[in-house]
Formats: C-alpha cells, sequence, structure tokens
C-alpha cells in the first residue's frame, strides 16, 4: 500500500543547501527584509553580499518581519494539487511571528497541515527538517514523526558569537545590560539558543577562551552522546567562523565539521562579523 504523499515546507531562515534546493518534495517560505520602507524576499530577491554594506550605512532603517499568513496559505493551496498533506516546520516561535503565520493559513487550508515549532533556526532546523524527510521514508506515520521530533528538537547545541552586539541590541532580542556588559566592559558574550530562545551562556574575555568553551562543552557531550557532525556557520566576514571551524577540525578530527551560510534575516540582527557552531547529542 501507497503511503501518503507528504509536501515538507520550511523558510529561508533554515539553512537552504542544493539538498533541499534540490528535493522534490521541500518547499521554503522567504521572510521579509524591509530596507528603507522597501520589503525584500530574503534569499531570493536580496542575498547576503548586497545586505552587509547596507548595514554598515547608519542612515539605513533595514528590519525584517515573518512572511504573512497568505503566503503560506498560497502555497499550501498549491500544494493540495499534488500532496495529501503538509508538514510545515519552521524556526522558534520565540524568535518570529514565522510560526504563527503558518498556523493562521494552516487553520484555512484545504489540505491536512501539521506546523512544528522547531524551537531553532539554521542549520539546526535545516538538520530537523531532513530527519522528518527521513523518518517518512522508512514508513514513519505524520503522528510519529511528530513525536520524534519533539525529541529530536532538544537535543541540538547552538552558540553563538558576535563581535559588535549594537544590531542585536536594537532588535530587542538582547537586553540593554547585556550589550553594556558586552560593548563596554569588551566582554565576548557566548550566546546559546536554548528551548527557543536566545540567552548568555558564557562571558568571556577574547575569542581563544571563547572557542575553548565551546570545545570544552562539545568534548563534554561527546563522552555520554554520538556526535555525528559539527556545522559552523557564518555571515560575510568569514574570518572568525573560518578559525573556529579550524579550531574544532583539529581538536575533533574524528567528528566532519562543516562551514554554513546564515540567511540575511538572521544577519540583519547578527551584523558581519559572527560564528555560529551548532551541534545534535544523540
Amino acid at each position: 500500500m501507497m503511503g501518503r504523499k507528504i509536501a515538507w515546507v520550511t523558510d529561508s531562515t533554515a539553512s537552504i543547501d542544493q539538498e533541499i534546493r534540490d528535493h522534490p518534495d521541500i518547499y521554503w517560505v522567504p521572510l521579509l527584509v524591509c530596507i528603507n520602507g522597501e520589503d525584500y524576499l530574503d534569499g531570493v530577491t536580496l542575498a547576503p553580499e548586497e545586505l552587509y554594506p547596507l548595514l554598515k550605512k547608519p542612515e539605513n532603517a533595514i528590519t525584517t518581519s515573518q512572511p504573512p499568513p497568505g503566503a503560506f496559505a498560497e502555497l499550501y493551496r498549491k500544494l493540495a494539487e499534488d500532496y495529501d498533506e503538509v508538514i510545515s516546520i519552521h524556526l522558534s516561535s520565540l524568535l518570529s511571528g514565522t510560526y504563527s503565520s503558518a498556523v493562521q493559513a494552516a487553520g484555512e487550508a484545504e489540505i491536512p497541515v501539521t506546523v512544528i515549532d522547531s524551537l531553532i533556526l539554521s542549520e539546526p532546523l535545516t538538520r530537523i527538517v531532513k530527519a522528518a524527510v527521513r523518518m517518512h521514508e522508512k514508513g514513519m506515520e505524520t503522528e510519529q514523526i511528530v513525536a520524534e521530533l519533539e525529541s529530536l528538537k532538544e537535543k541540538h547545541h547552538t552558540y553563538v558569537l558576535i563581535g559588535d552586539l549594537t544590531r542585536l541590541h536594537k532588535s530587542g532580542r538582547m537586553t540593554g545590560t547585556q550589550y553594556y556588559l558586552g560593548s563596554l566592559l569588551n566582554i565576548q558574550p557566548i550566546i546559546r539558543i536554548k528551548s527557543g530562545s536566545l540567552s548568555t551562556e558564557e562571558k568571556v574575555r577574547s575569542e581563544k577562551k571563547a572557542f575553548q568553551y565551546i570545545a570544552g562543552q562539545i568534548k563534554q557531550g561527546s563522552q555520554t552522546h554520538s556526535i555525528r557532525e559539527i556545522a559552523v556557520m557564518f555571515t560575510s566576514k568569514r574570518d572568525k567562523a573560518d578559525r573556529l571551524h579550524d579550531t574544532l577540525a583539529k581538536e575533533f578530527p574524528e567528528i566532519p565539521v562543516k562551514l554554513v551560510p546564515l540567511c540575511t534575516t538572521i544577519g540583519v540582527h547578527t551584523g558581519e562579523d559572527v560564528a555560529g557552531v551548532s551541534w545534535f547529542q544523540e
């Protein structure tokens, strides 16, 4: 008996790599980047190399917003023509209203739509989407897939090192206290994404100590769990990410370490001098 044909939907904050682009059943909806009153589609009509020169000019007003429910409704309507159901997996609802837009559209869709809050974004979101597709290919039912994802999405460890905290503070995703500690006291906060939100995990005074802290977390995790891959994420200035990549590749030769670009939406909030790292402890 042929299984139900499922369409998989995510958003542009995921790492839209070649595997995602080439997969016939995976679709993604772009978030919006508003520059001086004009909206651009993340990864479609605005590329990272176009964004970062604009961020350097303080006179430019640059913000982001979630896709409107209509963008999801239109996609779900098209998918209803060829699929039996949709599983829509999106970035953390605590960081964006994208999940809410998808839920609103799902309620009016002509096809069953299951919307999942990943509690994450970027490369680990991509990992969750790919894991869900593999589960379906193995014959798992939707209810089983959702249950497995609920467990998997709490197994990621994601840390971010940001050189300039100004944009994160302006966007309201970092408190004034965190911002002034980092900027005035020259403290490098290690930001963790856990249970869907940002928090300052540790405060160090040098890049070397930040790298050592992250390596220590990976080493600790690898003693009790399987870590199949480490992802190092970057924006336009890759120097810090390259150094972090080389440090981790040397420290953990048995674990593949890959470099992954961050999307323009994330870049608006982090600026260009950023390095992120993520892995799953399975």
